[in-house]
């Protein structure tokens, strides 16, 4: 039996106003799901940019040259749903319209626009925080990794009372640097023991105590040598827990207790320079700049240089017909370009004027 046009109609109507219902909905459903998409897609595009800029610095200081950072200050995506529903009735005989029609019909559409802010970092205050000498308190959040822990300590610290740590191999301070050495180790041996810590004092003239506890008989000797390396008195009762004030500076004169001077982020950056190993043409033409060996802090680590598009790359950059990059099996440059990344970061939110009017601002197209 076929149903009056009214009737058609009336029955058509719950149908297409179901699937508006449905359409509308959808729209919910993409706006959460388009958050968790784009969110992780921008964050890993703004991190891997960010690593390359910071490659790109480090290979062109290694040819002298300076190098303009821009910074992401700002990411807006604006989101718009479109969403139409339709359904198509006819009037008159049967015979006119029976198989040309579509009796509902619907449509979602779905258009992200994002805009990227930048900022330079060209402000006197960003130099200030990247030439300032690394805080204690990053110390000791680096000295309680179970696996780096010594070696951030050698990255990090160029002097400890009279132990020196030069970024360079310096044949005059070659046993102030072995000294050094022995220091680290015994320092990693006895925290990782539960002998040492570095706990924050309460007291501001005093940020940092260094603790020596529940060590004899096992550890007696070794704390006696630890105590040697840096010049200082061993109490005689070795039953007495210790407690060493830590300075930040130079030890100058006589006094008791630990000072350490530390490194800034533009030493870190200068290593790394160091570390690239420059094509022997471009030497031999004068590009690039000389650097002595490397010292303690970066004689494991290296930014491998290659004519080809490297194969098992962690991070690469193009620069004068080469490829400069950090090999994904190198655990230890890696870790170095991770800590001095973070630095990085940390100076840039220290320094940028997010208040300010963007310097450039880019809406990003389809």
């Amino acid at each position: 039996m076929r149903l009056h046009d009214h009737e058609y109609q009336r029955a058509l109507f719950p149908t297409a106003l179901f699937l508006l219902v449905c359409v509308l909905s959808g729209c919910a459903m993409v706006g959460p799901s388009s958050i968790s998409r784009g969110r992780s897609d921008y964050s890993e595009a703004i991190n891997r940019t960010e690593d390359e800029q910071l490659l790109m610095s480090i290979v062109k200081g290694r040819y002298g040259e300076t190098f303009t950072f821009l910074t992401v200050t700002g990411v807006a995506a604006n989101v718009r749903f479109k969403t139409n529903a339709g359904a198509n009735v006819g009037f008159g005989p049967n015979k006119s319209y029976a198989g040309n029609l579509v009796p509902l019909s619907a449509g979602l559409a779905y258009e992200e626009n994002p805009t990227i802010t930048y900022s330079p970092l060209e402000s006197d205050k960003f130099a200030r925080e990247v030439m300032t000498p690394i805080p204690l308190d990053s110390l000791l959040v680096a000295i309680r990794s179970l696996t780096q822990g010594g070696d951030l300590f050698a990255m990090y610290v160029e002097r400890i009372n009279n132990l020196r740590n030069p970024d360079f191999f310096n044949p005059i301070m070659s046993e102030s640097s072995s000294r050094f050495m022995s220091f680290v180790e015994l320092f990693k041996e006895l925290y990782t023991a539960g002998v040492l810590d570095l706990v924050r004092d309460s007291r501001k003239e005093i940020e940092f105590n260094l603790v020596i506890e529940s060590y004899a008989p096992q550890y007696a000797q070794k704390v006696r040598d630890f105590f040697t390396l840096l010049d200082l008195t061993m109490p005689t009762d070795d039953a007495k827990d210790l407690l060493i004030p830590i300075y930040f500076g130079v030890k100058i004169g006589s006094f008791w207790g630990i000072s350490i001077r530390t490194r800034s982020t533009m030493d870190l950056v200068e290593i790394l320079e160091a570390s690239v190993e420059v094509p022997q043409e471009h030497v031999r033409a004068g590009l690039t700049i000389h650097y002595p060996p490397m010292g303690l802090p970066g004689k494991d680590i290296r930014i491998i240089s290659s004519t080809e598009r490297p194969n098992g790359m962690s991070l690469a950059v193009k620069y004068r017909g080469y490829w400069f990059y950090i090999d994904e099996t190198d655990q230890c440059t890696k870790g170095f370009f991770r800590t001095l990344r973070w630095f990085w970061s940390v100076s840039i939110s220290e320094s940028v004027d997010k208040s300010a009017a963007p310097v450039l601002t880019i809406p990003v197209g389809q």
